[in-house]
């Protein structure tokens, strides 16, 4: 596939931990979606100075704009059932998420 091209509308399954538990996320997003992530991304994160409410805040954000389903109930999960979660559970998929970003970014290998 060329480099010009439409996002993908497409979805990928991660798996959190060995239990079955996983969550399905946007394969690829378009510019105007990363643009609007972008926005949110707290101050300071280039030099790692970021609070601790500014990277909930944000992760809060980040599953809301990628996370389209999950093995703990069928249809769209929401940011409300999200922060509701185990701190244990809400930590795979934050960590899942900052992954699956990272290989969105316009620069990594994968998004290439």
């Amino acid at each position: 596939m060329g480099l010009l091209r439409v996002a993908s509308q497409e979805s990928k399954t991660i798996t959190l931990g060995e239990e079955g538990d996983f969550i399905v996320v946007r394969s690829d997003i378009s510019k105007r979606d990363f643009n609007a992530l972008a926005a949110q991304m707290p101050q300071g994160v280039a030099d790692g100075n970021v609070s601790f409410s500014q990277a909930s805040e944000f992760s809060g954000f980040l599953f809301g704009a990628l996370v389209t389903g999950w093995s703990l109930s069928e249809g769209t999960p929401t940011v409300e059932e999200y922060e509701g979660l185990s701190a244990e559970g809400a930590n795979a998929i934050d960590a899942a998420l900052a992954d699956h970003f990272s290989s969105l970014l316009p620069d990594s290998a994968e998004g290439k």
